[in-house]
């Protein structure tokens, strides 16, 4: 499995790009990735061209599908499956510092069921960009980009419950959209 840090948003409410958001002496890219990790053979941080040069060259950095750029996460997605053959494609923004590892233990859990794109959800609140994808949903992320529709959530196929992570873990699906948002813990 593929992991694809998600590191390609304009951070407008952030007010600067949030993978270089620091927590605890760390970038937040750090920890997405390092949540990867256990689960992943490889991960990429799919990025703004004007940031690529940013992230140490441990990291492959992947750029939007020209005719996609800047067109929101299905855009990164679809770079890195074109870019990195594989079968599957664990996703996560580098925006949820808390995430860790156990969230690919759910998610891959599901992969029997049928379903191409999998991703979280925890007390009736969905988490589509805590999520893997089967290569064989590439198509499908192109079409969506080529009509215009960029939300990630139509193409979801099943929902895995991750209640219990956020029970042991209350933070762990915490979404850091300010800065200063994480002071004080």
């Amino acid at each position: 499995m593929i992991g694809i840090v998600l590191a390609g948003g304009e951070s407008r409410r952030f007010g600067s790009p949030k993978a270089f958001g620091e927590y605890g002496g760390r970038f937040f890219y750090e920890y997405a990735a390092e949540a990867l990790a256990l689960h992943c053979m490889e991960t990429v941080i799919a990025a703004r061209p004007e940031y690529a040069d940013r992230f140490p060259d441990a990291y492959t950095v992947i750029l939007d599908v020209p005719e996609y750029a800047g067109h929101g996460p299905l855009a990164g997605i679809l770079a890195a499956m074109e870019t990195i053959d594989s079968d599957w494609y664990a996703v996560l923004p580098c925006d949820v510092p808390f995430a860790d590892s156990r969230i690919f233990d759910v998610l891959l859990a599901h992969r029997e069921d049928g379903g191409e794109v999998i991703a979280l959800e925890a007390e009736d609140r969905l988490h589509p960009l805590l999520s893997i994808w089967h290569r064989r949903s590439a198509p499908r992320i192109r079409e969506a980009l080529e009509s215009g529709r960029r939300s990630v959530r139509p193409l979801i196929d099943t929902w895995a419950d991750g209640s219990r992570l956020l029970e042991e873990n209350p933070a762990i699906f915490d979404n850091v959209n300010r800065p200063g948002q994480l002071e004080g813990r």
